[in-house]
């Protein structure tokens, strides 16, 4: 379901480094293990999942069963489930014996497996979930029904309100609900995205537009794809480049670049050249006024370009070996290899993945944090 709340945005366009130089590294690297003077800590496991909440799930080889682990690599819950998704708002869905329930950070069962699906998690002080043959219901985080959500699909709350979905014919419409399960916009739209600061893309027509979370249209539909509002600004698409709009219509950054990224910590990816369904072209990072103050420089072939996340993003030269840079643009780690992918920093920690082989997996802190 999930695909139909996705923008028709390449959002996820990457992004990486060209040969220009950033600066002197302040650190250097060859190797996973030697990472930023050997700050990297290993972690042994066959597969690692996202970081949520200081915690991460990992797939354990032997058993093919999934826990958790925290930064340091200590086993926090050990391999026992089939499937687990990320920690939100304190607690984990888990499956078992093919049923969902929840834990805590601890590994502490709080809601016992008995849902045939759940939504992502908690959000908002409720998780949706669905026993087999019933409906889609809201529950808090003792395990109890909060509302009935009377759809044939539904998703988790952004912004207090959440995306459903009610069959028509062969096709889906999109309309959402705000915390107590009332109806705040029927379902009406082909594609839909979250609610942020406020406001929801919607497509109608064919084009995307905002509504407000009275259902009001706030930005007519106008473009050929919408992102969510990320520090004042939304990413859109018009003619086969990108541009950002403030919350009240007004065209910030006009449709200029072939690719374009939400804003984070005041920077946003934008890819310069090529178009906006190929991977020629350079990226750099520009600021809230829509000026590049990262040059354009770096390629996605290979890696993703990264959002700035406690001051670092990853990203990749032209060469292909990649480096973290700080909001200026600065070399703070040269990975000095393109074996190695580094994902965002949480809480000062991120993780590193080497690709060769498997298993191959670190917890590195933050270069800053080292300052």
């Amino acid at each position: 379901m999930k695909k139909r709340t996705s923008i028709l945005l390449a959002l996820a366009l990457t992004v990486s480094v060209s040969a220009a130089p950033i600066g002197q590294p302040t650190y250097a690297a060859d190797s996973a293990v030697s990472i930023v003077n050997g700050t990297a800590k290993p972690a042994d496991y066959a597969l690692l999942g996202s970081l949520s909440e200081g915690l991460v799930s990992f797939w354990d080889s032997g058993s093919k069963l999934y826990g958790y682990t925290n930064t340091n690599g200590k086993t926090i819950i050990k391999a026992q489930y089939r499937e687990v998704k990320p920690f939100s708002e304190g607690l984990a869905a888990v499956q078992q014996n093919k049923l969902w329930g929840f834990v805590d950070k601890t590994g502490k069962v709080v809601i016992k497996p008995q849902y045939e699906r759940v939504v992502e998690g908690f959000s908002g002080g409720v998780a949706a979930v669905k026993k087999t043959g019933g409906k889609w219901t809201y529950i808090d985080k003792a395990g109890k029904p909060k509302f009935t959500a009377a759809y044939d699909e539904v998703h988790e709350f952004k912004d207090g309100m959440a995306v459903v979905w009610k069959r028509k014919g062969a096709a889906y419409l999109g309309g959402f609900i705000d915390l107590k399960g009332k109806e705040i916009v029927k379902p009406q739209y082909a594609m839909v995205n979250v609610f942020s600061e406020g406001l929801a893309p919607v497509m109608k027509n064919g084009k995307w537009g905002y509504i407000d979370k009275k259902g009001k249209v706030a930005i007519k539909p106008q473009f050929d794809g919408a992102a969510p509002f990320s520090e004042g600004l939304a990413l859109f698409l018009q003619n086969g480049k990108y541009g950002y709009v403030n919350a009240k219509g007004k065209i910030v950054v006009k449709a200029q670049y072939t690719g374009g990224q939400p804003f984070s910590e005041g920077r946003a990816a934008v890819k310069v050249g090529g178009t906006a369904t190929d991977r020629s072209g350079k990226w750099g990072y520009i600021g809230t006024t829509g000026k590049l103050v990262i040059p354009a420089q770096f390629t996605d072939q290979g890696a993703e370009i990264g959002a700035f996340k406690e001051g670092v993003a990853f990203v990749q030269r032209e060469g292909g070996s990649r480096l973290l840079i700080d909001r200026f643009g600065r070399t703070l780690v040269d990975l000095k290899t393109n074996d190695i992918t580094v994902g965002e920093f949480e809480g000062g920690t991120a993780i590193v993945s080497q690709l060769a082989g498997s298993g191959q997996y670190h917890f590195m802190q933050n270069p800053l944090k080292k300052k």
